[in-house]
C-alpha cells in the first residue's frame, strides 16, 4: 500500500472510549463531529455498495499503544485492525468503528431513524479523532480509486485471522488441538447411540404430570449427577420420589399442589399455564424435553441447540437408554454423532455463536491466542483451515 497517514490509538481514545459496553445504542454525535462524519460518508460514496444502507466498508490500521496498555492483540507491525462502515437510511447517518472482536463504536446524527436529533453532551464531541480519520480515509479512497487490486490484495494477505471466518474438519482439529474434542470416549458415544436408535419408540396413550415428572426426573438426575465439572452426588437424591425432586428442583414444580397427577386435562392445563416459564426445560433455557401428540399418542422429544451442552445431552440420553425410554431426538443424535465420528467441519468466526450449527457446521470457535505453548498450533489450524475471502471493495468508475 502507498504510504498513510498514521493513526495511533492514543490520538483516537476518546473516540474509542464509547465502544458498546459504555454506550448500548450508540452516540449522537455534535454538530462539529457531524460535519466531519458527513464528510468522510460522501469520501466514501466515491466506493461501491457493499450491503444495507448504502454502506461501504473499509479496514484501516491503527498503531497500537505500547504492550502494557493494550486492551486488544496487535499484528506482527504493533497494529489494530479496524473497519469502519459508513452508511445511512433515509435521513438517518451512522458510521461503526470496530475490531470485530467485540469492540463496536456506533455514532449517529440521531438515536434513531424517526427520533429527534438531540446530541450527547458528555460524549457527542468527538470531532477531532475523526479529522484523523478522515485524513486516513481520504487519502486510502484515493489510493483504492487509483488501484482497488492493491488494497484488496493487502488486507487479504496481512488481515489477521483472528478477524476473518473460516472452517476446519473437526477430525484436523481434534488431531491440532485434542482438548477440543467433544468426547473424551467416542467409541462409547456412538456405541449407546446405535443401541438407542434399536429402541423402539416409547409413546403413550395419554399424557399425565404422573408421567411427564417420571421421565423428567430421570433426565434431570442425569444431567446434575454427570456434569462435567461439578457433578451432584447420587445421595442428594436417593430415597426421594419423582414428585420431591419435582418440587424441590423444577421452575414452578410447587404449581402442581392439589392438581389430579393421573389426568390428561390436569397436564394440559398445568403446561399451559406455566409454558412461559420454561416448565418444560431439563436445563433452564438450555436443554429441551417435552411431550408431543402426533396421530393420538404422545411421545417426548428431546432438543438443544448450544453446543456446550452436548455432553449432558449425551448423558440424558444414557440414562433414558437404561430405563428402555426411546424420546424423539433424531436431530441431537445425529449431532452427536458427526462429533463423535469427526465428520463435520468446525466455524472459526471472530466472536462465535454457541448456537451456530448446520449440516456442514457442528459449533464455533475463536482462533485459539497465540501463546508460546500454542504458537505451532494455531499455525497449523491456519493453514489447515479453509478460509472465507473478504469482500472486494471497488469504485464506481464515472
Amino acid at each position: 500500500m502507498k504510504k498513510l497517514p498514521v493513526l495511533k490509538y492514543y490520538d483516537l481514545r476518546d473516540l474509542m472510549y464509547l465502544n458498546i459496553m459504555k454506550c448500548l445504542n450508540g452516540v449522537v454525535i455534535d454538530d462539529a463531529s457531524l460535519e466531519v462524519m458527513l464528510r468522510i460518508e460522501k469520501t466514501m460514496q466515491r466506493l461501491k455498495v457493499m450491503g444495507s444502507d448504502a454502506r461501504r466498508i473499509l479496514w484501516i490500521e491503527i498503531k497500537a499503544p505500547g504492550k502494557r496498555n493494550r486492551e486488544e492483540f496487535a499484528d506482527a507491525n504493533d497494529n489494530y485492525w479496524y473497519q469502519v462502515c459508513s452508511a445511512h437510511y433515509k435521513d438517518f447517518h451512522y458510521m461503526l468503528i470496530g475490531n470485530a472482536e467485540g469492540r463496536l463504536i456506533s455514532l449517529q446524527n440521531r438515536a434513531s431513524i424517526k427520533g429527534k436529533r438531540k446530541p450527547d453532551a458528555w460524549y457527542g464531541d468527538v470531532s477531532k479523532p475523526l479529522e484523523r480519520i478522515e485524513r486516513y480515509i481520504k487519502k486510502l479512497v484515493d489510493c483504492i480509486c487509483e488501484n482497488p487490486d492493491e488494497y484488496n490484495n493487502y488486507v487479504e494477505d496481512h488481515l489477521p485471522y483472528s478477524k476473518r471466518e473460516g472452517k476446519i474438519k473437526r477430525s484436523m482439529l481434534n488431531r491440532i488441538c485434542p482438548e477440543y474434542r467433544t468426547f473424551d470416549d467416542p467409541q462409547h458415544v456412538v456405541d449407546v447411540i446405535k443401541k438407542y436408535e434399536a429402541l423402539p419408540m416409547t409413546n403413550y396413550d395419554k399424557m399425565t404430570l404422573r408421567t411427564y415428572i417420571h421421565v423428567w426426573r430421570i433426565a434431570y438426575v442425569a444431567y446434575q449427577t454427570k456434569d462435567y465439572y461439578i457433578p451432584k452426588p447420587m445421595s442428594d437424591f436417593e430415597g426421594l420420589s419423582d414428585m420431591e425432586i419435582f418440587r424441590r428442583c423444577k421452575k414452578r414444580g410447587h404449581e402442581i399442589e392439589e392438581m389430579d397427577l393421573d389426568s390428561e386435562e390436569a397436564f394440559v392445563e398445568w403446561e399451559k399455564e406455566n409454558s412461559l416459564y420454561h416448565c418444560m426445560e431439563v436445563a433452564y433455557a438450555r436443554i429441551l424435553m417435552s411431550p408431543v401428540k402426533e396421530e393420538g399418542h404422545w411421545y417426548f422429544s428431546l432438543s438443544y441447540s448450544i453446543y456446550g451442552y452436548t455432553q449432558d445431552v449425551f448423558n440424558i440420553l444414557e440414562s433414558l437408554w437404561q430405563e428402555g425410554i426411546r424420546v424423539k431426538c433424531n436431530h441431537a443424535m445425529t449431532r452427536m454423532l458427526r462429533y463423535a465420528q469427526e465428520t463435520d467441519y468446525v466455524g472459526i468466526a471472530p466472536i462465535s455463536n454457541p448456537r451456530a450449527y448446520n449440516d456442514v457446521i457442528g459449533n464455533e470457535i475463536i482462533l485459539p491466542i497465540e501463546e508460546e505453548d500454542s504458537a505451532q498450533q494455531v499455525a497449523e489450524i491456519i493453514s489447515a483451515a479453509k478460509w472465507k475471502k473478504q469482500i472486494k471493495v471497488r469504485p464506481i468508475h464515472k
